[in-house]
């Protein structure tokens, strides 16, 4: 994760570094170069999937409240024509007409609105598929993401398709550089983390977003791991020095021992964090400043103390 952020704050940089050093150097003429030598990319075909775009989408459904709000941060929120029942930012989405979930797609009404694509996070049944497909509709299911790079990859997918291909990197990284700078300056905030998703003591591993993404703070004392289940004897024994919790989960479910009970090292994310962790864009940025100022104001508690 370390490794991902700081390449792409670099690339950031220097992409910025060259736009400036260009505005102050004396134009040189610049030689005549060949076909030969000369290559432009060309903006389509884009693939994306298991699917090939000749072209850019002149309307979309989309059954996911991430990727509607993608869409519309990378500029191409005048083609969304319908949304699904959950989206509801940004605010202009919410007049679009409702095509109800990934979950239980309103067919009826997908065929009516006409998308040229509709696309969603969460799978969609075969059938409903195959239905929307017959009267014209390409389906296209983009992989939620479980980590960073993967939620960049989303934003680089989703410009290429609507911008092609040599719009996708570009306009990925304009879309996410907020993000990459508030992770930067969350390494090594804190020495060790559990995340405890439930009362009965789920914990986020590395192969979950949420875990991932926490894991730019310090390290997953869950880790790896496979069952992410855990008894009290197993938390206590991990014994992270930060525990983080959603809002509806309390205190009081964590076993007394723990040093991040003692020492009030509690991190608690509030319902609009839980919903940006739950449907991760690049409006990450917040939650990692909120979670950064809960340090410091639980470090200077104790400074006090």
């Amino acid at each position: 994760m370390y490794k991902f952020v700081k390449k792409m704050i670099l690339c950031i940089c220097l992409a910025s570094a060259v736009l400036m050093s260009g505005c102050d150097e004396v134009e040189e003429e610049i030689p005549e170069t060949t076909a030969e030598t000369s290559v432009t990319e060309r903006p389509y075909p884009v693939t994306a999937g298991s699917l090939i775009f000749n072209e850019q989408p002149e309307s979309v459904g989309s059954l996911s409240p991430a990727i509607t709000e993608m869409i519309c941060q990378l500029g191409y929120g005048d083609k969304i024509i319908g949304r699904s029942s959950y989206c509801d930012y940004p605010e202009e989405v919410e007049n679009k007409v409702s095509l109800g979930s990934a979950a239980n797609p309103d067919v009826e009404a997908i065929i009516a609105a006409k998308p040229q694509l509709l696309v969603s996070h969460s799978p969609i049944a075969k059938k409903d598929i195959t239905e929307i497909e017959n009267a014209g509709t390409r389906v296209w299911i983009i992989s939620a993401p479980n980590s960073v790079e993967e939620l960049y990859g989303c934003y680089r997918d989703i410009a290429s398709v609507f911008g092609g291909s040599p719009n996708g990197e570009e306009s990925a990284s304009d879309a996410m550089k907020p993000l990459f700078n508030a992770l930067f300056e969350a390494q090594d905030s804190v020495d060790s983390f559990v995340y405890i998703m439930s009362p009965d003591l789920a914990a986020a591993s590395n192969s979950t977003f949420a875990g991932s993404f926490f894991s730019s703070f310090g390290t997953n004392a869950a880790g790896d791991m496979e069952d992410i289940s855990l008894s009290e004897e197993e938390l206590t024994e991990l014994d992270p020095q930060w525990v983080i919790l959603p809002h509806n989960v309390s205190e009081e479910n964590l076993p007394s021992g723990l040093s991040a009970v003692e020492n009030g090292r509690i991190i608690i994310l509030d319902e609009e964090m839980l919903e940006r962790i739950e449907r991760p864009t690049s409006r990450l940025d917040g939650v990692v400043d909120d979670i950064l100022k809960q340090i410091k104001n639980s470090e200077k508690e104790s400074e006090e103390e």
